[in-house]
């Protein structure tokens, strides 16, 4: 079970870990490459066509969203097309957005796996880091039932474990 631990440290000394209250501002995130998945791969190749090289960016750890979100500016660079819609309850009400099948390769875990992920609007969202990276996926919980995720506030750190 590959396990990913995050101890946040105290700003300008990295000597200092399990920060109280640093995963308010920073939040739970890893790297994340997006990729057409293998049976879109397969047909692309198949038709004599280069496969789109992966998206690569930020995910952040989000309880609250239902599915896997991602970045759509990214999933029309990969040449995807919807696979259908769903209504999606965000700050400014309903809206309907549409569905994508990817692959997600977590480098850090080592971990691969297919979802159908919503395609989104992330524009203007980052870490809060130094420097900030911008978000490229929201983790939601159709993706988080594989794993366990320890969420230890009062010690600033976090693990995801698949």
């Amino acid at each position: 079970m590959p396990t990913y631990n995050t101890f946040l440290h105290e700003p300008g000394d990295p000597a200092v870990v399990g920060r109280p209250g640093a995963l308010i501002s920073t939040g739970a995130f890893l790297g994340v490459n997006i990729d057409v998945p293998p049976a879109i791969s397969a047909a692309i190749t198949a038709s004599g066509q280069a496969v789109p090289p992966s998206a690569t960016g930020v995910a952040l750890v989000d309880t609250g969203a239902t599915l896997t979100c991602v970045h759509e500016p990214l999933l029309k660079e990969l040449g995807l097309n919807p696979s259908g819609t769903v209504m999606g309850g965000t700050a400014a009400g309903q809206v309907q957005q549409a569905l994508y099948m990817v692959r997600l390769t977590f480098p850090l875990l080592g971990w691969t796996v297919d979802l159908q992920v919503v395609g989104v609007n992330l524009s203007g969202q980052s870490t809060n880091t130094e420097p900030p990276q911008p978000l490229a996926a929201l983790l939601g919980r159709n993706l988080l039932q594989q794993c366990l995720l320890v969420w230890n506030g009062p010690g600033g750190f976090w693990t995801l474990s698949t």
